[in-house]
């Protein structure tokens, strides 16, 4: 049952994403970036800083431990190529990431990477009005439900022309940030927190040890 298979498959993996410290990964991912090759470009840091900030501007309002569609941020990146989009994804952001790209190939590599969608335009070039092709994406945004009222919306794009895959800047669009009730901050109690460990060191007493909290569940994830 070949179906049922990849069925039960997605829905494990769909499970283990509510268990990812973003935060935490985003750190790892950028730690790994300086001992492994020794720093980043100019582009990389500005728009992991994208990444980043859609990390930051999510928060788990009501306290059931997932960040929903109107919790967390949505990021906007106008590429061509892919490379600005496929950096962005590098972090793995909370939420979506919608491309806006003129290229066809572009599109259809973005069903092979992390969180994100694909947003066609005629053109990026240096004449095309970037707010108009940014109002274009965030009206396509709130046509596949990523929209919220009060929502924050990132949007990465380049200094002069449309395009970010040679220069970036990071921008910010829409509501201000929203915070979780008083009762929650009140009531610890009351929220569903996941504590998420990140390690290369995987040896046998790792995997064998009891968990540091009582009642919870250790589940050991390869990739």
């Amino acid at each position: 049952f070949p179906d049922t298979a990849v069925a039960i498959m997605a829905a494990i993996v769909a499970n283990a994403e509510l268990g990812i410290d973003y935060y935490s990964q985003y750190l790892f991912i950028r730690r790994w970036n300086v001992l492994t090759s020794g720093g980043i470009s100019c582009l990389e840091a500005t728009l992991s800083c994208a990444a980043q900030s859609a990390i930051e501007f999510s928060e788990d309002l009501d306290g059931n431990g997932v960040i929903d569609a109107e919790e967390g941020a949505l990021v906007l990146v106008l590429s061509s190529s892919g490379t600005a989009a496929n950096l962005v994804s590098k972090y793995r952001p909370t939420g979506p990431i919608i491309v806006v790209t003129d290229s066809d190939a572009t599109v259809r590599a973005t069903n092979a990477r992390f969180a994100q969608y694909p947003f066609k335009v005629a053109s990026l070039g240096e004449g095309e009005n970037t707010q108009d092709i940014i109002a274009a994406a965030m009206a396509y945004a709130g046509a596949l439900g990523f929209l919220a009222a009060g929502k924050q919306v990132i949007v990465a794009s380049g200094p002069g022309a449309p395009c970010a895959d040679n220069g970036a800047t990071v921008r910010f669009v829409g509501g201000a940030k929203t915070h979780r009730p008083s009762e929650l901050w009140s009531n610890p109690t009351a929220l569903h927190c996941i504590k998420s460990l990140i390690t290369t060191a995987i040896d046998h007493d790792l995997l064998s040890s009891p968990a540091e909290v009582v009642r919870s569940t250790k589940i050991v994830c390869t990739m």
